[in-house]
């Protein structure tokens, strides 16, 4: 499999992060499974989604979990809002065919 393409997109405070095109089923199913039956809060589901969405960080691919946390506030929110519309992507439901 060829690696993901990832795009970038500039916080408010300047910093350049490259997010994934897409967050994979798979990916998506281990934050999940993670909690081990107990369901996630929509907080801790959004900080999972973050996490494994974005790929670095000016440049920087080392520590990104403490790179999120160091960032501004507002940065931190807007990225959280990429990372919505990764998720929710631009997809058509699939419908049945019409008789």
């Amino acid at each position: 499999m060829s690696e993901r393409k990832t795009n970038s997109v500039t916080t408010p405070s300047g910093r350049v992060v490259a997010l994934k095109e897409y967050i994979s089923a798979g990916e998506f199913l281990d934050i999940n499974d993670a909690k081990e039956g107990a369901d996630l809060s929509k907080t801790e589901l959004a900080k999972r989604l973050v996490s494994i969405a974005v790929v670095s960080i000016d440049g920087a691919t080392e520590d990104i979990a403490n790179a999120l946390r160091a960032l501004p506030l507002g940065d931190y929110l807007f990225l959280s809002k990429e990372v919505t519309k990764i998720v929710n992507g631009d997809f058509t439901e699939a419908k049945a065919p019409q008789s």
